[in-house]
């Protein structure tokens, strides 16, 4: 019973820092919104395993992985990798879909340029 209460209490820190983060990310406070997002990933990685600490352990990787891209770009392919597969694994479909798309985006920007042969004249 009382474990069941701190985890509700550590989720629901975890979300109001996830709002804040977005709210921060949205005034392009770059840094601000890194700092609600590490304060809401402390307190999820501090929860057992289960759907909602995954479902916000995705969308805070996703949504840090967003701000970070022309930042860290280290920083944000891990935020990606890890948001990727929290999200695959919930099933949730809107965080699912957040994912696909911010993997999609990411591969068509790597993808290499292939040069055309024989080009003709």
């Amino acid at each position: 019973m009382v474990l069941e209460s701190i985890t509700r209490e550590l989720l629901y820190n975890a979300a109001k820092h996830f709002k804040r983060g977005r709210a921060l990310a949205a005034r392009g406070d770059v840094r601000g919104a890194t700092m609600a997002y590490d304060d809401a990933l402390r307190d999820l990685h501090a929860t057992r395993p289960q759907r909602m600490r995954d479902v916000l352990l995705a969308q805070v990787y996703l949504y840090r992985y967003q701000i970070a891209r022309g930042v860290d770009s280290k920083c944000a392919e891990r935020d990606l990798r890890l948001g990727y597969s929290y999200a695959r694994t919930t099933g949730e479909p809107n965080v699912r879909t957040l994912a696909e798309e911010l993997w999609e985006a990411r591969q068509q920007r790597i993808a290499p340029t292939v040069p055309v042969v024989g080009g003709g004249n």
